[in-house]
Parts: structure tokens; C-alpha cells; sequence
């Protein structure tokens, strides 16, 4: 799979019994610097810069040279601009609907997924508890995953999702 083939042969081996012992596969120490805090409620009160520029340094190694800067950030809606793609985090109404954490967490994640595919790199933008205080962004090969989901090992609800875009119907 090549999760771990950037780590020493011991270290591998290590992450790769503990996960064989039973251990979650995607909290290992590989993933340290592909993982991200994408706590639903900052996100939707303006903390999605605060995030992406967080994860700037490993999309650069994904050939994603990742630019951010919010647009406005007041009544009538959360606008920021990602490498020159404007993303509406939320508008007026999203903000009273139950699933704004939830779209504060998805769309900027989605643009950053859609640079990833453009840039032809092997990781997509997947979440755990995607809207939730709890959130986390990881970077995975989707192949990584679906290894995972087809070995039974991990409850589906358990399984990193892939990021998808949520507009507003």
C-alpha cells in the first residue's frame, strides 16, 4: 500500500504490527502530518483559514501550492478565496441551519481535494466526523482505505470518508 514506505524499515514494522495487534490504521504515527484538526464549530466562526494554512506545508508536498485568505467573514456570509477559487463557506442562511459545522468543514475541503486531483496527486482530502467539535481532514490514498474497508478490520462508520462537495439545495 505504501502508507509506510517513507519511514525506516523498523519503524514500519513497528506502526504496521501495532495495526495488525488490533490499533486504528489511521491514527498511526505515519499520518501525523497528513492529519488535521476540522473542528465543525470554529470552522463555520472563521477559523477554515486558520486550518488550510495548516495544512499547506504537506499539500506542498503534494504539489499544491496552497494560497488562502478570507474574503468576508460577516452577516451575510463567510467567503474565502483558495488558490484563486472562491469558496462560500457559509451564507446568511447557512449559519441557522443544523448543518452549518458540517458545510464549514466539506466546502473548503472540497476545493482543496478538487487542487489535489488537478495537481495529479496519489491522496485525496478524506474525514473523520466531518462537523463535529471532533473533526479531523487526512490526506490518504483512497487506495489505503478502501484496503482497510474491505479487510473487515474497521466498522464503516469508522472509515475516513472521502470529502464531497455539499451545496446548498
Amino acid at each position: 500500500m505504501g502508507l509506510w514506505s517513507g519511514l525506516p524499515p523498523a519503524q514500519a514494522r513497528a506502526q504496521q504490527r501495532g495495526v495488525a495487534d488490533g490499533g486504528y490504521p489511521f491514527t498511526c504515527a505515519v499520518l501525523d502530518d497528513m492529519t488535521f484538526f476540522a473542528d465543525g464549530e470554529a470552522l463555520a466562526e472563521g477559523d477554515v483559514e486558520d486550518m488550510l494554512r495548516g495544512m499547506a506545508p504537506a499539500l506542498r508536498r503534494f504539489g499544491v501550492d496552497l494560497r488562502v485568505q478570507t474574503v468576508s467573514d460577516d452577516d451575510d456570509g463567510y467567503v474565502v478565496d483558495i488558490s484563486g477559487r472562491r469558496c462560500p463557506v457559509l451564507d446568511a442562511d447557512d449559519r441557522h441551519r443544523r448543518s452549518a459545522w458540517l458545510l464549514a468543514t466539506v466546502r473548503p475541503l472540497a476545493v482543496v481535494d478538487d487542487l489535489l486531483v488537478g495537481a495529479g496527486a496519489p491522496v485525496r482530502v478524506h474525514t473523520l466526523h466531518a462537523g463535529g467539535n471532533e473533526g479531523l481532514a487526512l490526506l490518504l490514498d483512497p487506495a489505503v482505505v478502501e484496503v482497510v474497508r474491505a479487510s473487515g478490520l474497521v466498522a464503516d462508520r469508522d472509515l475516513p470518508e472521502p470529502v464531497r462537495p455539499h451545496r446548498r439545495r
